[in-house]
């Protein structure tokens, strides 16, 4: 049997997920810690994953945009991760996480290299910035639907 799409699933348009998790001083004492907490902050991970390529994928695209202040291709993520960390991956397993990036707005594609999605008023390598513009933006977008459709139900139900 076929299975049914439900028509409000061609509504969606992006899933945003950014979880609230306390930030307790031992996360603040490791990159890996870090790195980890990041990823599940902003969805990249869920809870009880233990898959770490994500994390992997993440340390070594931040170790290319800030340690070397170089925007990397996928093949470099990917060879990064080979040669310095021994880990054998696939260009498109990197490319699949850097594109989970992709989709909240601070990333973006030029020129087949991964680099930051400026926030309109800010720096050109500010991730900071660009995170909080583009989550806020998001955000804001759809907690404004959100009200128009729960104030047309609250008339209904008057």
């Amino acid at each position: 049997m076929a299975k049914m799409e439900l028509p409000e699933a061609s509504l969606v348009r992006k899933t945003l997920i950014i979880r609230k998790l306390d930030l307790p001083e031992s996360v603040l004492l490791t990159k890996r810690s870090l790195l980890r907490w990041l990823a599940l902050s902003l969805g990249l991970i869920s809870e009880k994953e233990s898959r770490k390529m994500a994390i992997e994928i993440l340390d070594a695209l931040f170790h290319y945009l800030f340690s070397m202040k170089r925007n990397p291709s996928a093949e470099q993520i990917k060879r990064f991760l080979e040669e310095k960390r021994n880990i054998r991956i696939s260009e498109r397993l990197v490319r699949y996480h850097l594109n989970k990036l992709i989709e909240l707005g601070i990333l973006t594609r030029k020129n087949a290299c991964y680099c930051i999605n400026p926030a309109p008023q800010g720096e050109r390598d500010d991730i900071i910035k660009a995170l909080e513009y583009y989550t806020r933006e998001e955000l804001e977008h759809s907690l404004e639907h959100i009200k128009i459709a729960m104030e047309k139900l609250i008339e209904k139900y008057r």
